[in-house]
């Protein structure tokens, strides 16, 4: 038994031009990443919080 494919929803005119516009300007403008430190800090803050213990697991 067969089931039938979905109409996949294709970008025209205006909409299409605007969604290609926007996603070159997001290639040319990347998010920042974290630096070596932020990094160290949120692995640190990590680490304690799968360590972490309620006082009544003791």
């Amino acid at each position: 038994m067969a089931i039938p494919i979905k109409a996949v929803p294709i970008l025209s005119g205006k909409i299409a031009e605007d969604f290609v516009h926007e996603a070159e300007e997001r290639e040319k403008n990347p998010t920042p990443s974290l630096s070596a430190e932020q990094e160290e800090r949120v692995a640190k803050v990590m680490r304690q919080m799968r360590e972490f213990k309620f006082p009544w697991e003791k």
